[in-house]
């Protein structure tokens, strides 16, 4: 059996992969069976020879190979279609892929033949019985009027909403507006990230946009300032992972101690930078830190010159 999975919804993909997982294990008692493969570093032979092994003491195998369409090497993407119609019929092989594939090759279009599943990013009223379903399980209720507030908070990011609505059912069995009132904070990490690909891209306009829609949202200078020193300093922790030969966004999510979708996001952030830069531009944020908290310079006036300072690509 061949399973394909793909989407720029990551955290339903995963999700998706996690019980597929847990549901082998269960059944298999155990994961001696159970393979992962990276689909940047993974070589033909390597997904040969997983692939058409046979159980050792059990009734079948999964193999999952991640991000092969994405970030394979050509030579492999062209051998692994010849290995499709070989699969033993005692393999479950799945292949997942973080946000969108190219669907012009040919191994998606062959993989498309099969089980395929796309997790597309689920709209306001998708998102908004999506919260509703996950309050539930957790054997707590939450009011219309919750709904909408955690969705203005937090927006689509499933990621994030899993981890606030544990919060909220951990604290109360019934989850009420004034609840999130007092628990979640407003959205600010998602536009920080816009800031950042901005910044990243020498978007001097847009990057300007993106600090003044966080200033107009209400948030303390000084606030948005340490997220913007806090998603620099992932940046240099998960570029120099990615020099020593991590590129797994589970793995550096792991050694990180990053959350996966914050992992995956600051991987694709770090392209544009060397650590030698990132280290410049760590130093360049706690001057004008310093330079705030002392006086030095008025904190909207500072921010606005520290975009500029990054888009230049100054020091």
């Amino acid at each position: 059996m061949i399973l394909f999975f793909y989407g720029e919804d990551t955290y339903r993909s995963w999700r998706k992969i996690k019980e597929l997982k847990e549901k082998y294990i269960s059944a298999s008692l155990g994961d001696t069976n159970l393979v992962v493969l990276n689909g940047k570093t993974v070589e033909y032979p390597e997904i040969s020879r997983q692939v058409l092994a046979f159980p050792f003491l059990a009734k079948s195998r999964l193999v999952i190979i991640e991000n092969l369409l994405k970030e394979g090497k050509k030579e492999v993407l062209e051998k692994v279609i010849d290995i499709l119609n070989k699969v033993p019929a005692s393999t479950v092989l799945v292949f997942t892929e973080s946000g969108k594939p190219d669907k012009r090759i040919s191994l998606f279009k062959k993989l498309s033949k099969e089980k395929t599943q796309e997790f597309l990013l689920l709209d306001e009223i998708e998102v908004k019985s999506w919260i509703k379903k996950e309050t539930e399980k957790r054997g707590a209720e939450i009011t219309p009027e919750a709904i909408a507030r955690l969705f203005k908070y937090v927006g689509n990011d499933l990621w994030r909403l899993s981890q606030e609505i544990d919060k909220l059912t951990i604290y109360s069995r019934q989850v009420t507006g004034d609840n999130i009132e007092l628990l979640v904070r407003p959205q600010i990490e998602a536009n920080v990230f816009n800031l950042i690909d901005s910044v990243g891209a020498k978007n001097r306009d847009k990057s300007l946009r993106e600090l003044h829609r966080l200033l107009d949202s209400g948030q303390n200078e000084l606030y948005i300032l340490s997220m913007i020193v806090y998603q620099f300093r992932n940046l240099l922790v998960v570029r120099d992972l990615v020099e020593q030969g991590v590129v797994s966004q589970w793995e550096i999510a792991k050694r990180a101690g990053l959350h996966p979708f914050v992992a995956g996001k600051t991987l694709a952030q770090a392209k544009n930078y060397t650590i030698d830069h990132l280290k410049t531009i760590y130093q360049l944020l706690l001057d004008f830190d310093f330079k705030i908290k002392t006086g030095q310079i008025e904190p909207k006036t500072a921010l606005d010159l520290l975009v500029l300072k990054l888009c230049l690509g100054e020091s």
